[in-house]
C-alpha cells in the first residue's frame, strides 16, 4: 500500500493487547481506525489515544463469533468512512486445558471467535471490499500456533486448530482475490506480551512453545510495525519472530519424515 494517510483500517479484538497497538501505528502513518471489540471501556479508551494522533476513530462494540454482529461492523465501518483499505481479523480466545479435559463448550467457546470471527469478517466485508476497488488489504491474525509444532503446545488445542484453519484459510484467499485486487497477509507472531523484559526476568512460561521465544520476546507494538511493513510488502506471511524459522524447520522436518518412511514400503 502506497500511501496510508487519510485510508482506514478495521480491527477486530481491535481493543487488546495487539489490536490496540495496530490501531496506534496506523494511526500514526494517518489511518482512519476502526476498532471492534466486546469491551466497551477498553474500546474507549484505545479510541481516546487513536484521536489524540490526530485521525479519526470509530468503537464498535463486535462479537466476532456473531455473524450478525460482524455484518453491522461492516455497515458502520462503510457508513462512517465510506471505504476500508485495511481489514485486521485479529479477534481471538485461548482456554488452556490438558486435551481430555476439553468439553464441547470449550472448543466452540475458541473455534466461533478465532476462525470462525476470521470467516464472518470475510464474509461480512468481502462483497463491499470488492465492490469497492482500490488498494485493500486483509490481515487474518494467526500464530506461529498454526504453521509450528503442535506438540509444544498442549495445552492449547483449539487454538492451534483454529490457527491452522486461520492460515490454510489465507493461503486459498491469496490467490482467489489477486484478481479482484484485494492483498491478504497471514500474521503469524510468537511470544508477545506488554513487557518482554518482565518475563524474561521471571522465567514463568505456561507452555513450551513461550520457552522457545524465551531469547525473542517481542512486544505488541513491535509485532505492529512487522504488520505495517508486511502490508506494505504485499506479504503473504508476516513473522514478526525470527526464532520461528526454527520451529517451521523442525515442524516441517517430521512432516518429510513421514514422506521418507513411505519411500520405503511399496504401495499394496
Amino acid at each position: 500500500m502506497d500511501a496510508f494517510r487519510g485510508k482506514t483500517a478495521v480491527i477486530t479484538g481491535g481493543a487488546g493487547l495487539l489490536g490496540a497497538a495496530m490501531a496506534l501505528r496506523f494511526a500514526r502513518v494517518g489511518m482512519n481506525v476502526v476498532i471492534a471489540d466486546i469491551h466497551q471501556d477498553r474500546i474507549d479508551e484505545t479510541v481516546r489515544a487513536v484521536e489524540a494522533l490526530g485521525v479519526s476513530a470509530l468503537g464498535v462494540v463486535t462479537d466476532a463469533a456473531d455473524a450478525g454482529a460482524m455484518d453491522a461492523l461492516a455497515e458502520a465501518a462503510y457508513a462512517r468512512f465510506g471505504a476500508v483499505h485495511i481489514l485486521c481479523l485479529n479477534a481471538g480466545r485461548a482456554i488452556l486445558k490438558p486435551f481430555a479435559e476439553l468439553t464441547r463448550d470449550d472448543w466452540n467457546a475458541v473455534l466461533g471467535v478465532q476462525f470462525g470471527g476470521v470467516l464472518n469478517g470475510v464474509l461480512s466485508f468481502l462483497p463491499r471490499l470488492i465492490a469497492q476497488g482500490g488498494e485493500r488489504h486483509i490481515v487474518v491474525t494467526s500464530s506461529m500456533s498454526g504453521v509450528g509444532r503442535a506438540d509444544l503446545r498442549l495445552l492449547n488445542a483449539p487454538y492451534v486448530t483454529a490457527k491452522f484453519a486461520a492460515v490454510g484459510l489465507s493461503e486459498v484467499m491469496q490467490p482467489a482475490l489477486a484478481p479482484h485486487g484485494i492483498d491478504v497477509s497471514v500474521l503469524c507472531p510468537g511470544m508477545t506480551v506488554r513487557d518482554p523484559e518482565a518475563l524474561a526476568k521471571s522465567g514463568a512460561y505456561a507452555m513450551p512453545s513461550a520457552a522457545w521465544y524465551k531469547d525473542n520476546l517481542l512486544d505488541a507494538a513491535q509485532v505492529a510495525e512487522e504488520v505495517l511493513h508486511g502490508v506494505r510488502e504485499k506479504r503473504l506471511y508476516i513473522f514478526p519472530h525470527r526464532a520461528g524459522r526454527g520451529e517451521v524447520e523442525s515442524r516441517h522436518a517430521k512432516v518429510i519424515e513421514g514422506f521418507d518412511q513411505a519411500a520405503r514400503t511399496s504401495p499394496e
